[in-house]
């Protein structure tokens, strides 16, 4: 298959230009922008949808518009990171995770402030309700923004929007994002990922 790069977002909260990359995965193409300091944006590519998303896990993680050996150490630590994620991600917790621009600000702000407390105290096969995210950065009225900062994530996966749900359990958005949902990131059946629902946590 053939790389495409769609993202548009070449400046990150650093300053600096990003270049973009593209990686294979079992759900299909993501899309990377990043500098020497860390990532810009991770997501999907753009032409996922509900109707054409079909993951399989037998697709590697891969590089596919560069050649890996000359690439910065962010690049190679994403690369790590999304290989062990997809395969093994119960010792994700053993690995570095790569470098995100914005949490290096000295003010991070509040998307920056909710975005970095989700990367680091959820972890694979953990939920948090809005409400409760909301608490954990001294907020517990900021649930609406929580919400909105999770449609704002430039950096899906790494920081696991995905895994901030309702209080009835549920994932929002499409596909993917309920297939990512499940215990360790994977479902039970493929291609056809089912909503997954948890107990309420608050």
């Amino acid at each position: 298959m053939s790389a495409k790069c769609i993202n548009k977002e070449k400046q990150g909260s650093c300053g600096l230009p990003g270049t973009e990359y593209c990686f294979s995965s079992p759900l299909g193409y993501i899309n990377i922008t990043a500098c020497a300091a860390g990532l810009h944006s991770l997501q999907l590519d753009g032409s996922i949808n509900d109707e054409n998303f079909s993951p399989n896990e037998r697709t590697e993680v891969q590089l596919l518009t560069d050649d890996l050996k000359t690439q910065s150490q962010v690049i190679k630590q994403c690369h790590k990171w999304l290989q062990t994620y997809f395969k093994n991600p119960k010792l994700l917790t053993k690995e570095s995770r790569p470098d995100i621009c914005c949490f290096k600000l000295a003010n991070l702000g509040f998307l920056g402030q909710v975005w970095k407390t989700l990367a680091d105290t959820v972890g694979p096969g953990e939920v948090i309700t809005y409400g409760a995210l909301a608490a954990r950065i001294n907020n517990p009225g900021a649930v609406r923004a929580v919400g909105s900062a999770m449609r704002k994530n430039q950096n899906g996966i790494i920081v696991p929007c995905h895994r901030v749900v309702r209080s009835n359990g549920m994932v929002e958005g499409l596909a993917a994002l309920q297939w990512l949902a499940l215990p360790c990131g994977r479902p039970p059946t493929l291609p056809h990922p089912t909503p997954w629902t948890s107990p309420k946590t608050q």
